[in-house]
């Protein structure tokens, strides 16, 4: 344990060792609840979206929005991805500096940028299995916009009384309390329109029109 404090407080480590302390530092802070593990993410704009064609689009702002996308930024937290980056970075600029026992000045600068491209190739790889739960979270978290959906009225609403209709939405049935200025029937297909001024029900209307 000595002799790895000793290698990773050289300075040809240190600045690795340093970033280290900080992911450990930012993790036992989202452990404890005062940091949130999205504070450091992107606002991913129209500009910067995953769907960026290069070969379209030289442009600094294409070239950045497919990095992003290609390193898995828009689909896992930012934090994350660089944890696994500084892990990375650290573990190789560590171990190859200890075991090939070379800590020139020239010897960790031929080697920095080397290290670093693998270290994201790796966050890359290490962030593979994390897409579909994150997709999953961030489905789950996401506020669903029910104007222009169809809804299947379980309840049929009666004068100012509000009734209940299923929204289908990514394959399950979502219960929502609706109003309605016509008279619907219980199965009737409907459109929801918009929502009432308190913001508590769905305008619904017969999917025909009629």
């Amino acid at each position: 344990m000595q002799e790895l404090f000793q290698v990773a407080v050289h300075p040809l480590n240190l600045v690795y060792t340093v970033l280290m302390m900080l992911v450990v530092l930012y993790w036992l802070s989202v452990v404890l609840g005062a940091i949130d593990i999205s504070a450091f993410d992107f606002d991913f704009d129209a500009d910067l979206d995953a769907d960026v064609d290069v070969d379209a689009d030289f442009s600094v702002g294409g070239l950045f929005a497919s990095a992003l996308h290609f390193f898995h930024f828009d689909r896992v937290p930012f934090m994350l991805i660089m944890s696994l980056v500084v892990l990375s970075a650290w573990s190789m600029t560590v171990l190859t500096n200890h075991y090939w026992g070379n800590y020139s000045a020239a010897y960790g600068l031929a080697l920095a940028a080397p290290i670093l491209l693998i270290a994201f190739l790796l966050a890359k790889i290490l962030s593979y299995p994390l897409i579909p739960l994150f997709a999953r979270m961030n489905t789950a978290a996401a506020p669903v916009e029910y104007v222009g959906m169809q809804c299947r009225v379980k309840l049929p609403p009666y004068g100012k009384n509000f009734g209940q209709g299923g929204v289908y939405h990514d394959g399950d049935e979502l219960l929502v309390n609706i109003k309605s200025t016509h008279s619907l029937k219980a199965g009737e297909e409907t459109v929801i329109i918009g929502r009432t001024e308190d913001k508590r029900y769905w305008l619904v209307e017969p999917l025909d029109g009629s």
